[in-house]
């Protein structure tokens, strides 16, 4: 007699319910709506997003794991503050691998994603909608790079990169060349240049660790 197939599957949602807080308070903190240095306690977080105090407990854990808050021995826990030496860290991480997701995205990925990839680069949107599309083309540049290590690694990198965007966007001038940057990346993307790719993707982080460093200093000055 045939035995019957054992089928114990569960289906679960693609974010459990701390993940989802994790989300929307990176989307806050890249928006400048949760600046460096605000606070943040169990209460407002349960009435800001309706969840259980487990939940936020385990949302909390998650970005501290992010580098997003931290505890301070006087306000509890905080939206991360990062000072210059953190943020260089930062930038020459993703300085290193950047170029490394952008020449490998430009050899494995599918024409639709490469198309994809130059549409989110047209600087249709501005001010929010901008912000998403750019967090859009990242996460679209690492799942097309096909390399899970290389995507774990500059993922978790940049929840701290887009909650430094808006700083370094603020830079007069910056918000303008950023457009050109994402331009000249997609072209030689969809072009097939693997070289060219790298080392647009090079210059762009370049430029972007000069801004974010310039903002930084103005507010460690004040």
């Amino acid at each position: 007699m045939e035995t019957e197939k054992l089928d114990l599957l569960i289906d679960r949602p693609s974010e459990s319910i701390p993940e989802r807080v994790v989300r929307r308070v990176r989307q806050a903190i890249a928006e400048g709506l949760l600046p460096p240095g605000r606070r943040l306690t169990e209460r407002e977080l349960m009435e800001l997003t309706g969840v259980s105090r487990t939940s936020i407990r385990e949302a909390v854990r998650l970005l501290q794991t992010l580098g997003l808050v931290e505890t301070s021995p006087s306000r509890g826990v905080q939206v991360a503050v990062l000072g210059s030496a953190e943020v260089r860290e930062i930038y020459e991480m993703r300085e290193a691998l950047e170029p490394a997701a952008a020449a490998l995205f430009t050899r494995r990925a599918t024409d639709a994603e490469v198309a994809a990839l130059v549409e989110l680069a047209q600087p249709r949107v501005s001010g929010e909608e901008r912000l998403k599309a750019i967090d859009k083309f990242d996460e679209l540049l690492l799942e097309g790079a096909r390399n899970s290590l290389l995507k774990d690694t500059l993922g978790a990198l940049h929840a701290r990169i887009n909650a430094l965007r808006t700083l370094s966007l603020s830079v007069p001038g910056r918000l303008e060349l950023a457009v050109q940057e994402y331009l000249d990346l997609a072209a030689a993307i969809e072009d097939r240049s693997p070289e060219r790719a790298a080392e647009a993707a090079r210059v762009h982080v370049h430029s972007a660790a000069e801004a974010a460093l310039e903002a930084v200093k103005v507010l460690e000055q004040k």
